[in-house]
Parts: structure tokens; sequence; C-alpha cells
């Protein structure tokens, strides 16, 4: 497994552990609240939209790095390319040579 494939896992593992945490906090706070219900309600739909927010960001964070990833991955794939068309072009050489 390459490093870049373990740096996707754990971007992935984090963003899971972001909303498995946001999920056990909210269930936390709805179930110790001493709050009435509307109230409560408000401070969920609150924190909903705060987690939403985070996890965009987060997504488009990730989206980022996946498009950087890509563009490596072709740049590294043109330039092999480039490598086999030269080397290509030294063995006929060599062998019009001889």
């Amino acid at each position: 497994m390459s490093d870049q494939d373990r740096s996707n896992e754990s971007v992935l593992s984090l963003l899971a552990g972001i909303g498995l945490g946001a999920l056990v906090g909210a269930m936390a706070a709805l179930l110790l609240a001493p709050n009435s219900g509307a109230e409560t309600r408000t401070q969920i739909r609150s924190t909903a939209d705060d987690v939403l927010g985070k996890l965009r960001d987060s997504v488009d964070d990730l989206r980022g790095k996946v498009d950087e990833v890509i563009a490596s991955t072709k740049q590294a794939i043109g330039r092999r390319g480039e490598s086999a068309t030269d080397t290509e072009g030294l063995v006929a050489d060599t062998n019009s040579s001889v």
C-alpha cells in the first residue's frame, strides 16, 4: 500500500471520527439537556447546522486533495510516457547504427 493510499485512508478515518463524535455529542446533549423541548430542538438545529458546515468544509478540503493527487498522477504518467518514448528512440537509434 502506498503512502498516498494510507494518507487518504487517514483522512477518511478522521472524517468518520468527526462525524461519529458529533453524533454521540448530539445524543448526549439531547439526553442530558435541562431545557424545554422547543429550546432543545432549536439547539439541536443549530448544532446540526454547525456540524454540516464543518462537514462541507472537510469534504471541500478532501476534494481539493483528491484533485491534487489526480493532477500529480497524470503528471507522473506523462513523464513515464515521455521516458518510454525517449527509450524507444534510443533503442531505434542504436539498432540503426549497428
